[in-house]
């Protein structure tokens, strides 16, 4: 009989984030609605102006689909700068294991932003 111990957590991939103040991520993970998991879409924006950083995170959101999922959410926080805080809120939304975020990219605050559902968007389903 073998019984494993000691076990590690290891990391398969690697962002390279230039400016944590001030960038934006697109993460490619998967949520649970009931006992189904989906693929689902996850963003954050980092921007920092006159020392004052602000952070908005939301998602999941369904490639191709017109209706916000069961579990979207859309969050701001806003501090003074702390280089050591944006990162560990962008570490802890890489690595939150509801995202199941199996891929993760940089890109640009403009293309975020495109992606923020709006009511536009979705007002044919509260109608």
């Amino acid at each position: 009989m073998i019984v494993d111990y000691k076990a590690q957590r290891t990391y398969d991939a690697t962002l390279q984030i230039d400016d944590p103040g001030n960038c934006a991520i697109m993460c490619h993970g998967s949520f649970r609605d009931n006992r189904v998991t989906l693929p689902g879409d996850y963003y954050m924006i980092v921007a920092t102006v006159m020392g004052r950083t602000t952070i908005i995170k939301w998602g999941p959101l369904v490639p191709d689909i017109s209706e916000l999922p069961n579990g979207y959410a859309l969050d701001v926080k806003s501090f003074n700068y702390k280089e050591p805080t944006i990162e560990r809120e962008i570490t802890m939304f890489i690595n939150s294991p509801d995202k199941a975020i199996y891929e993760a990219e940089t890109i640009l605050v403009e293309e975020a932003l495109k992606a923020i559902p709006t009511i536009d968007n979705y007002k044919a389903t509260i109608d």
